[in-house]
């Protein structure tokens, strides 16, 4: 069965587990800048990247749900927002090698995270 075939409850449940593991990437990685631990905010970035790669594609039909209204922004506001969420996961990493000055890591992290409160104000319906 395709994804598009599944049905919406099926597909709203699977939206569901990935937001849920991007809050899980963004605490690690919260944590790590609190406690100055890097280790944490690289495996968060890695568990962030992993789950954001193609999010869109996985998950349209069930972002379509949240704005019937207007499916195709809903797509393509979703589409945007995870390039530049994938960019500041790039930067967030980089930002890792150097030194113990999270400043940057934590800009990264405020970045992404304003990126996911906007999709979610832009797209869910309340």
């Amino acid at each position: 069965m395709l994804y598009g075939e599944q049905s919406k409850d099926v597909q709203k449940e699977e939206l569901k587990k990935a937001m849920q593991s991007f809050a899980s990437a963004l605490e690690l990685i919260q944590h790590g800048i609190l406690y100055n631990k890097p280790w944490e905010m690289r495996k968060g970035a890695q568990l962030l990247d992993r789950s954001s790669k193609d999010f869109v594609e996985r998950h349209g039909d069930a972002l379509v749900y949240h704005m019937p209204d207007d499916p195709k922004f809903a797509r393509s506001y979703a589409k945007y927002t995870a390039l530049r969420i994938r960019d500041n996961i790039d930067k967030l990493s980089s930002s890792l090698g150097g030194p113990k000055d999270y400043s940057n890591t934590a800009a990264y992290y405020a970045h992404i995270l304003n990126e996911c409160v906007g999709c979610h104000q832009k797209i869910r319906q309340w």
